[in-house]
């Protein structure tokens, strides 16, 4: 059984329907927020009003401010396609991780090896721990791990930046950890999978503001769906990751493109076969799970 472009789409679909279910979570939650803050101003606006319902509309009002402070400093949190995504469950990934973790699934690891839900921190050199979306472990070799982020309308630039550096730190702070810290360990094999919402806005090409030093002129004439390739092609060239998958598709359609084929769905699964392949000349996985020592803290995998 192989991983197929056609179970790529169905993932893709499933998350677009996953990220409309939260969505309208929170537009009714917003909804119903707001009804409950205008009965409130109508209570602290009554004369007659007694001290206790008074204060009961007190609470609620600050209880509703620092809800929406919550929601709106969650706003750019990774995958958010406008303000309705910004309360979300972080399981829109769950098909597109599944998916991913089936290569593993199928090469013989064990579901102990195979983290989707929890135990994702991975060591960092700038920091303690970074958690990633799937973690693929075997005992102290860590077999693959990956990032998954998503791009969507309406606003593309700061949240395109913020895509850009999340996915060069990350890459970066678990690569120094490993070549610095954990020098008996395994070199960690890294993926990435991003997506990006298909619509007019992220196909229309964008301009580069002035600046005193002259910019790279690739990025000129580029729409955000070219930024994106290129983005994922420079971080492959430079070896931050060792697989990316790049797509993007239509909000509520499985039906993916792929602006770059060195960074499409085909390379990506390639890289990754390409991966398991070598750790099978090794003898990973084998018949019994060794003891994690080098770098797998207890804090880490327990």
């Amino acid at each position: 059984m192989t991983v197929s472009r056609q179970d790529l789409e169905e993932a893709i679909a499933a998350y677009w329907k996953i990220k409309e279910e939260q969505a309208a979570k929170a537009r009714a939650k917003k909804a119903a927020n707001m009804a409950k803050d205008k009965k409130a101003a109508e209570i602290l606006g009554t004369p007659g009003a007694s001290a206790d319902a008074k204060e009961l509309a007190m609470s609620v009002t600050i209880a509703e401010s620092d809800s929406n402070s919550d929601v709106f400093a969650g706003q750019d949190s990774g995958d958010e396609t406008g303000t309705e995504g910004a309360v979300r469950g972080g399981k829109q990934f769950d098909p597109i991780v599944d998916l991913i973790a089936r290569f593993f699934r199928e090469a013989g690891y064990p579901e102990s090896c195979i983290q989707t839900t929890s135990q994702l921190e991975l060591p960092g050199s700038y920091r303690p721990q970074k958690k990633w979306d799937l973690v693929v472990h075997w005992g102290d070799t860590l077999v693959a791990a990956f990032e998954l982020k998503a791009l969507g309308g309406p606003s593309y630039g700061n949240n395109f930046n913020n895509r850009v550096e999340e996915a060069v730190g990350s890459a970066t702070d678990v690569r120094r950890a490993f070549s610095k810290i954990y020098l008996k360990s395994e070199n960690p094999w890294l993926g990435y999978f991003f997506i990006m919402q298909d619509d007019e806005k992220s196909r229309r090409s964008v301009g580069i503001a002035k600046s005193p030093i002259i910019v790279d002129a690739a990025w000129r004439g580029k729409s955000y769906q070219g930024r994106g390739g290129m983005f994922c092609e420079r971080l492959l060239e430079d070896e931050l990751y060792d697989g990316i998958c790049y797509v993007t598709a239509p909000m509520g359609n499985g039906k993916f493109s792929e602006p770059s084929i060195a960074v499409g769905w085909d390379a990506f699964a390639e890289a990754v076969a390409g991966r398991i392949s070598a750790l099978q000349k090794q003898g990973i996985p084998g018949p019994k799970i060794p003891r994690q020592s080098t770098w797998s803290a207890p804090a880490i995998f327990e």
